[in-house]
């Protein structure tokens, strides 16, 4: 089966924790890892895997050409004689062009003569018919131009891997599913015991959805590279992995009742309507905490927020004592939250989500080596 050239795209600072997925899930035996991303080749049966089981991922580029390039009649004529059959599925593909340090560096020119360029290949290499028949979406191509070498991508993928399929309802602040995917997974991937998973402020649910379907493949929507013309077949349902996260149930404490009341999913999860600052989280077990908490920028707070996550922090950590504690909060915080007595620090991963710089800690009691080993 032929291989291609692919490149997985991840939010910066989660590259690690992607190719432990990729090589959980869809091991290959050469990986590059990269700032934004990991590089690879592999053929159309590992691109199917990849796109139902991969969570952290946020789509799938695949390598179609790479050329050096320094003035316009030549990008003219590189689109031109190019071969685009096995790649071109609709007459008005969009282009998402970034320009570094090249010779070209006007983009909306460079659309135009890409374009002008389409429209003669379009006369040369006519279409099937199917885009108009089965209502296929315009494909979207990335050229990305850096000394003079350009290099065009097809997303395979379409709408983000983030949007799941499994969940319409949204709360104000909500956490994207491939970074909530990341932090359950960092979380809990070394327990060897199973354990109980609680969001004291979890709003819609995101991380107790993600935790408990982080090996689930995900047959919930399409993917772009299914009206591709190399790509002949039809996606195959799989069945779940044998290596779930080590999670046998999930709890949700919120105090927003509306929004609780949406959230419908066929998963072991509890929710229920409570103040977690005021009252103490009644579980049966052993639990791990993970939350990520408002302070400020998109749900409003009582108070300063300074104040608000400190009674935040005291109260889960003397009152309900989990054996690990995690969160994200932005990294102007760091100094505040950079020491949990009884406590030992076991991950701090600085991010962005929606803009904002954060960072995700991890905290662990002292004691609980054996849940471990």
């Amino acid at each position: 089966m032929e291989s291609y050239r692919l490149f997985i795209v991840v939010l910066p600072g989660m590259e690690d924790l992607a190719l432990e997925e990729l090589e959980l899930k869809c091991p290959l035996t050469e990986i590059t890892k990269l700032k934004g991303g990991l590089e690879l080749s592999a053929d159309l049966a590992w691109i199917e895997r990849a796109h139902t089981l991969l969570k952290i991922p946020t789509r799938i580029l695949m390598r179609v050409t790479e050329f050096k390039v320094r003035d316009f009649p030549k990008l003219y004529q590189k689109f031109l004689n190019f071969s685009w059959t096995p790649f071109l599925s609709h007459p008005h593909p969009q282009w998402e062009i970034v320009c570094h340090q090249s010779r070209l560096n006007h983009t909306g020119r460079m659309e135009e003569t890409i374009n002008k360029a389409m429209a003669e290949v379009l006369k040369r290499q006519p279409l099937s018919k199917d885009w108009e028949k089965k209502n296929y979406r315009p494909q979207t191509f990335y050229i990305r131009l850096q000394d003079d070498l350009l290099t065009l991508s097809l997303d395979l993928t379409g709408d983000p891997l983030h949007k799941r399929g499994l969940q319409t309802i949204k709360g104000e602040a909500p956490l994207r599913e491939n970074f909530a995917a990341a932090m359950v997974y960092e979380l809990t991937r070394d327990l060897k015991t199973e354990t109980i998973l609680v969001d004291p402020m979890c709003g819609s649910g995101t991380l107790l959805v993600e935790a408990l379907t982080f090996h689930r493949p995900l047959h919930l929507r399409t993917f772009d590279f299914e009206t591709a013309p190399f790509y002949k077949g039809k996606l195959l349902k799989l069945s779940a992995q044998s290596t779930p996260l080590a999670i046998s149930k999930a709890f949700g404490f919120d105090t927003n009742a509306e929004l609780l009341s949406k959230i419908q999913v066929d998963l072991p999860i509890s929710l229920k309507v409570q103040n977690s600052l005021e009252e103490k989280i009644e579980i049966d077990g052993e639990m791990i905490m993970i939350c990520n908490p408002p302070y400020g920028e998109r749900i409003k707070i009582d108070g300063k927020r300074g104040s608000f996550l400190k009674q935040a922090w005291e109260k889960f950590l003397t009152v309900d004592k989990p054996f690990r504690f995690a969160w994200v909060l932005p990294s102007d915080m760091d100094d505040l939250f950079s020491k949990a007595p009884g406590y030992k620090l076991i991950s701090k991963r600085p991010f962005r989500n929606g803009g904002i710089a954060v960072t995700y800690w991890i905290w662990e009691k002292k004691s609980q080596e054996r849940i471990i080993h």
